[in-house]
């Protein structure tokens, strides 16, 4: 009639099978995590050398208004330590601290639910 045997052996694949899906969607979520965080990356470090490059172009640019070139490197200088005061005076706001936070887990901790609507 009913062997137990069998029963138990199914049970057993049953959840081999099921631990088999969840490694392999821990493994997709991993890669996407690391691919996602690259990427960010990628995008820094591109975004400093523009920003590297677009500091020299203003410094020469202003050095060739005031005919000096360190007083245009000087008044890049300026710029970003006035930028640097503004950040330092709004760092503690909350929410700049939640905007940013926000940007960035859905950048990188997107769910499936919006990888299964952008498909």
């Amino acid at each position: 009639m009913l062997n137990f045997s069998e029963i138990g052996n199914t049970i057993k694949k049953l959840i081999e099978v099921r631990i088999q899906i969840l490694k392999k969607d821990i493994e997709e979520e991993l890669s996407s995590i690391v691919t996602r965080i690259t990427i960010l990356i990628l995008m820094v470090i591109a975004s400093i050398l523009v920003l590297l490059f677009a500091s020299l172009a203003l410094a020469f640019y202003f050095g060739e208004l005031t005919y000096s070139n360190y007083l245009g490197f000087l008044y890049v200088a300026l710029i970003y330590l006035l930028f640097f005061l503004i950040l330092y005076i709004i760092k503690d706001q909350r929410g700049l601290q939640n905007g940013i936070q926000n940007v960035l887990k859905k950048f990188v901790f997107f769910s499936k639910n919006n990888k299964k609507t952008n498909d």
